[in-house]
């Protein structure tokens, strides 16, 4: 049986989700390109807070630096202590939001506890990078656009393999572009070609960015809680998490109990005592946390501490939440403890921001984001110069879609809930309209 009819049906909803997704695929690869090289730039951008200008054997104690970076901002409640990772590095401490401002750091030097500088949150490009890639400095609303994109994308990207598939297979058109067959040809190739080469970069980075979206991604970590598949609880411990991600503390500390030790020890009536930072810093390498990680304060006295490793470290992710007053082990959660999705979701994001495996992955999500603007701009203008005079130029479907790929098309937008909104509410118009907006015809 011929494929003609069925491949003019899936042209035309690559057609119209080109349509819808083209600009924003554009938009998201551009800004996704920039935030790929987050670490080179800051790197650069703030060497004289992140570098020492000399170098150091000796250090002071962490609780010193702790107060150096309190008198520099009096008045704010320190919520996080980033140690020096290595020789020739500062030490980061991040200070809650104040009176509707953003959170932000102070950095000292560890040899001399000179404050080197202070940087707002809000001032960072790459911060403003961020928010543009993730919701279009719209919010709420942004988030959702985005989110509704990508969904499309998914189709965009699928369809268009299907299309340009070449039967019989052959190199050119689809593994290198042909510049010797005239305009059209070459304009062709340039729309499937990098297709070719990318499709499978682009699918990973959507299917790495979805689950953190708005929709799609509180329902997969819904469906990944039902299923036993998402983070220990004990990962959201202490009272600085309701700081930093929100929530409450499952795991207090006991200052009460932490009394009485020191009464019992002195005979006189006595205040509980936190741990020293330099105690905190004992005990995770006591535990082998690796470097780097960050130290969460504690915000209150029923507070703890709690040892984060770095985030961009997916299979070393370490929660370690300690008494403040015994340093006892409340709670110890590693990589290993999370399930299968809480772990795609771990790695999958720093995939996607281009840290999973330093550079490599950076120039890979890099000639990712170029297909896709070479892709969608290409695919604009082969739009543009054969759409006839007044008309959209939508291509004709002519066959009923094979219930196979109805199906296999109901299971992928059951996990992404706004695409299967929007199709239900396609399906709405076009039947309300009496089938006069044809577009799934």
């Amino acid at each position: 049986m011929s494929t003609a009819p069925l491949n003019r049906r899936i042209w035309r909803w690559h057609f119209f989700a080109g349509l819808l997704v083209a600009p924003f695929a554009v938009f998201l690869a551009v800004t996704g390109a920039i935030y790929l090289w987050k670490p080179q730039y800051e790197e650069w951008r703030y060497r004289d807070l992140l570098q020492t200008s000399r170098s150091h054997t000796v250090s002071l104690s962490a609780d010193s630096l702790l107060e150096s970076a309190r008198a520099a901002l009096p008045g704010r409640a320190a919520i996080l202590f980033v140690p020096a990772t290595a020789p020739g590095r500062s030490v980061e401490v991040v200070f809650r939001g104040h009176a509707g401002e953003a959170k932000a750091s102070v950095f000292v030097h560890p040899g001399d506890g000179k404050v080197l500088g202070i940087r707002k949150e809000s001032d960072r490009l790459m911060t403003f990078v961020h928010d543009l890639h993730g919701s279009l400095l719209a919010g709420a609303t942004g988030e959702v656009i985005v989110e509704l994109a990508a969904s499309w994308a998914f189709i965009l990207v699928l369809t268009g393999l299907h299309l340009w598939w070449p039967r019989p297979f052959r190199a050119g058109g689809f593994l290198y572009p042909r510049f010797t067959h005239g305009s059209r040809v070459a304009w062709r190739d340039l729309h499937a070609v990098p297709a070719a080469w990318c499709a499978g970069l682009v699918l990973l980075l959507l299917a790495t960015g979805m689950p953190w979206t708005r929709v799609s991604g509180t329902w997969i970590k819904q469906l990944a809680q039902w299923t036993g598949e998402w983070q220990p609880r004990e990962t959201q411990a202490s009272a600085h998490r309701s700081e930093l991600l929100g929530g409450w503390s499952p795991y207090l500390a006991d200052p009460a109990k932490a009394s009485q030790a020191a009464e019992a020890a002195s005979s006189e009536p006595a205040s509980p005592q936190a741990l020293s930072l330099d105690r905190v810093m004992a005990i995770a390498a006591e535990q082998r946390v690796t470097d780097a990680y960050a130290i969460a304060l504690p915000q209150n006295s029923k507070g703890v501490y709690s040892i984060l490793s770095d985030r961009n470290r997916a299979f070393t992710r370490t929660y370690l939440h300690l008494d403040q007053y015994s340093g006892k082990i409340l709670a110890d959660i590693r990589y290993k403890d999370f399930g299968r999705i809480a772990k795609f979701f771990t790695f999958g994001i720093i995939l996607h921001e281009g840290q999973l495996f330093g550079p490599p992955n950076q120039i890979a999500g890099t000639f990712a984001c170029l297909g896709i603007i070479t892709m969608a701009l290409s695919g604009v203008w082969l739009w543009w110069r054969r759409k006839p005079a007044g008309s959209l130029g939508a291509p004709k479907g002519t066959s009923p879609f094979p219930k196979w790929l109805l199906v296999a098309g109901g299971a992928c937008a059951v996990l992404a809930p706004l695409l299967l909104a929007s199709l239900l509410l396609i399906t709405l118009v076009d039947v309300a309209l009496g089938r006069r907006l044809a577009f799934l015809n």
